[in-house]
């Protein structure tokens, strides 16, 4: 413990007790931490003075050390012309503990060659024989290097009776250079797959080549002749602290090491899309074309499944790897890629037998009343969870990974006629198709599974604590009466089954409904129409509410941000309050997609849409209504 006025408060040992523990082997000195002892009458010299700073450097650097290496803030490159790049401002810390900052952004040319040759041969860091910047090919890391230098010059007075008066250099001036170290990749016929090799040296083998405890490596850089060619910072870049917060990896790498691979795979992964954009190949393609190894988790396009048969074939993973795609309620996906961080990469360079026991889950993130919803609409297979499906490969001959109920539906036998409206199975496999063509940006997650048996149940309902219960029924009941709607309600749960009662409820006390007339008409008016005959073969036969048409309703409202589009459009002035306006959008059942244009469409536009949609809702024509809000849907890509 330091006590800022007596100093430190270290016990002092007398000589004879330290030539003891000296004797015994109990003392262990660090000659590192040496400062000098002042007294009065004490002469002091230059080398006392340095030596003191030389301490209280020397505690920084340990004190640095203990939270880890790495970017603290900032320190981004990226590519900002053939033949530079820019670092933004921030700091970070050596594995030395050394601390180098960057105040401002910097522009750095890498065909400055006279620069490149003084720093690469004052750090040690050049190639033999040194080829000139301008003519570099090859892999480089850029890091920054913590460096000092004197300026200044003031007079100094003569340390004897004859010395004369000189002139030094009065200050020593702490910088951060910036320097590239020559990377030797391994050689490949493709050069394509050399910033693969590379990932995979890093991220699978643990590589450390190229790595000095006094630099801080921020990117790698691929040059050629001179032109960068691409910038990969998450090769080499690391957060400071990540590492030291895993306190049990059990030979795992570290999680630094680990969420790196993820940011510098879905970097190249975008890299890789744009190209094949531009060449015409297209999203379906096979990982090992691009890649050597893949992270635990990350993403992928959708494109690589063919949605177009029956099978739903995969071509992105290896043709042994165990493949399922699952719908997944969107609050567990951090959980499962948390998860997934505790396995390895997946080494696409092992053989078939290797990769054999590798389990993959593709997600379909959704809202949880949609996954209740397809819970109790999916076919169920016998001891098989119906919100997954398994991908078999799509690999010639590869008969042994597929199980044998797939073989036997393989054999072209006939069919007995299905009846119209009744064959579940294609209907589920136009959900999978319907869910996946919808993936936003094409891309979708991967997560590694534990090779374990394991069932995954996902379904969740809202309950409430206490007395809330009764307190959510009571404002439900002050709603209805104050918007004039409880005979609706009434009506609706007569018609009902018991189950379907129970989560129409747990609809309707929503927070978002209860407090706003539109979204409870809406609700209501939706939960109406769902009713299914009781008998489908009586026309005009009685109808009910069963449980499954609650959920399809519910999965429209369940939209976590649902209702931020409505309170947008009435903070525009949106007559949305009005009772003609509010039936004739309940009416048309489209006010779920009038809240996520609400939420979209520019503010320039707002006046001019509010004013329309008014006009022609007053009418009291909600298949207009539905056209119009439908056809702004499509012009801003929603």
């Amino acid at each position: 413990m330091v006590k800022f006025i007596q100093g430190s408060a270290r016990e002092r040992i007398d000589t004879a007790e330290l030539a003891d523990l000296i004797d015994s082997g109990a003392i262990v000195v660090d000659n590192r931490r040496r400062r000098p002892f002042y007294q009065d009458g004490r002469f002091l010299t230059a080398d006392d003075l340095t030596r003191d700073q030389t301490y209280f450097l020397t505690r920084q650097a340990d004190l640095s050390r203990a939270g880890g290496f790495g970017v603290v803030q900032g320190l981004m490159v990226s590519s900002d012309t053939a033949t530079s790049v820019r670092i933004t401002a921030g700091h970070g810390v050596t594995p030395s503990g050394e601390l180098v900052i960057l105040p401002e952004s910097r522009f750095i040319s890498l065909t400055d060659a006279a620069r490149m040759q003084r720093l690469d041969a004052a750090f040690g860091l050049s190639r033999l024989p040194n080829e000139p910047a301008r003519s570099l090919s090859g892999m480089f890391v850029i890091a920054l290097r913590p460096v000092e230098y004197t300026a200044d010059p003031i007079a100094t007075y003569p340390t004897s009776i004859t010395g004369q008066r000189t002139v030094q250099d009065g200050y020593i001036i702490e910088a951060a250079a910036v320097t590239l170290i020559p990377y030797a990749a391994l050689g490949g016929a493709d050069p394509r797959l050399t910033r693969a090799q590379v990932a995979r040296e890093i991220f699978a083998e643990r590589s450390t080549k190229g790595m000095r405890d006094d630099l801080l490596p921020l990117a790698m850089v691929s040059l050629r002749r001179g032109v960068v060619d691409w910038v990969d910072p998450f090769l080499v870049r690391r957060e400071v602290g990540v590492d030291q917060s895993t306190i049990l990896s059990l030979g795992v790498a570290p999680r630094g090491l680990r969420e790196a691979h993820i940011q510098q795979h879905d970097r190249h992964l975008q890299e890789v899309l744009q190209q094949r954009n531009q060449s015409g190949e297209g999203w379906r393609f096979s990982a090992s074309q691009h890649f050597a190894v893949l992270p635990a988790t990350g993403r992928f396009p959708a494109a690589a499944i063919d949605t177009s048969g029956a099978d739903f074939t995969q071509i992105y993973f290896p043709a042994t790897v165990d493949v399922d795609l699952a719908f997944i309620p969107s609050d567990e996906v951090a959980a499962l890629v948390e998860e997934s961080l505790l396995l390895p990469p997946i080494d696409l360079t092992l053989s078939n037998d290797d990769l054999d026991s590798t389990a993959i889950l593709v997600l379909i993130p959704t809202f949880r009343e949609r996954v209740r919803q397809l819970k109790a609409t999916l076919p169920q297979q016998p001891s098989q969870n119906n919100l997954m499906r398994r991908m078999i490969p799509a690999a010639a001959g590869l008969v042994a990974k597929r199980q044998p109920l797939q073989v036997l539906q393989g054999l072209r036998l006939p069919r007995l006629p299905v009846r119209p409206g009744l064959d579940r199975q294609s209907q589920a496999d136009r959900t999978w198709r319907e869910a996946l063509v919808a993936v936003p940006d094409g891309l979708l997650w991967y997560v590694r599974r534990r090779s374990l048996p394991y069932r995954t149940e996902v379904l969740g309902t809202r309950i409430f604590g206490g007395n809330r219960e009764f307190e959510a029924e009571g404002l439900l009941n002050q709603s209805l009466g104050r918007f004039v709607l409880r005979d609706r309600l009434t009506n609706l749960q007569r018609d009902s089954s018991a189950a379907a009662n129970s989560n129409v409820m747990s609809l309707l006390t929503s927070e978002k409904l209860i407090n706003s007339k539109l979204l409870l008409n809406a609700a209501l008016q939706e939960l109406e129409i769902a009713k299914t005959p009781v008998d489908p073969t009586v026309v005009g036969g009685e109808q009910k509410l069963d449980q499954q048409g609650v959920f399809k309703v519910a999965g429209r409202f369940a939209d976590p941000r649902f209702g931020e589009g409505i309170q947008r459009l009435q903070a525009n002035n949106a007559p949305l309050d009005d009772e003609a306006i509010a039936n004739t959008l309940a009416q048309a059942r489209i006010v779920p997609e009038l809240d996520r244009l609400g939420r979209t469409i520019p503010v320039a536009e707002l006046p001019a849409f509010n004013e329309r949609l008014a006009a022609i809702a007053r009418t009291g024509n909600a298949q207009d209504v539905s056209k119009l809000i439908r056809q702004k849907l499509e012009e801003s890509g929603r």
